[in-house]
């Protein structure tokens, strides 16, 4: 069955990343997959970098953004078509432009506005989604998803579930299950 990785941060992840766009790419030949998707935090620095080098190793690429909404929660969206390009772009501009040097925050009422030709993920654990559930806030957690689906699509959000073993995640997880 083809894999493509969704959600992946290269070193434009300032502190969250580690490795080259092109290095991504090519380990995620090697492993098999058909498509990656590069999604740094609040930028697309490394788009146009691995979209060039994807076409001479035959791969896709799917250009997107983990952005930072103005609690400090993570929403991942990746740009579907040009629409969807010129909306993402947009949005990291508003969080630049409404958050400070290292500070960004993106107001989500944005999305009413600026959803079109998006794929929304509900996130990492740093989510919105993943908070309320931590905190067992079912209620607000089910009203924020339709929220999402409202402004979306249902056909474009998903909920994202992880397991990388990045530090905190076994004690997050352990908890979770109890």
């Amino acid at each position: 069955m083809p894999y493509a990785e969704l959600h992946c941060h290269s070193y434009y992840s300032f502190h969250d990343g580690a490795s080259s766009p092109e290095e991504l790419l090519v380990t995620a030949r090697e492993l098999g997959y058909t498509a990656l998707a590069i999604t740094d935090h609040d930028n697309l620095c490394g788009a146009e970098r691995i979209s060039r080098l994807a076409d001479s190793l035959g791969m896709r690429t799917i250009t997107g953004a983990e952005l930072t909404l103005k609690d400090g929660c993570h929403i991942t969206l990746l740009a579907e078509n040009a629409a969807g390009y010129a909306n993402l772009c947009r949005l990291i501009t508003l969080a630049h432009a409404e958050g400070e040097r290292n500070l960004l925050g993106l107001d989500p009422g944005h999305f009413r506005e600026h959803a079109a030709g998006l794929i929304a993920l509900s996130g990492c654990s740093r989510s919105q989604l993943a908070g309320l559930i931590e905190a067992g806030d079912y209620n607000r957690a089910a009203a924020l998803v339709r929220q999402y689906i409202e402004w979306f699509g249902p056909e474009n959000y998903y909920l994202e579930l992880q397991h990388n073993r990045v530090f905190g995640d076994s004690a997050r997880l352990k908890k979770l299950s109890t």
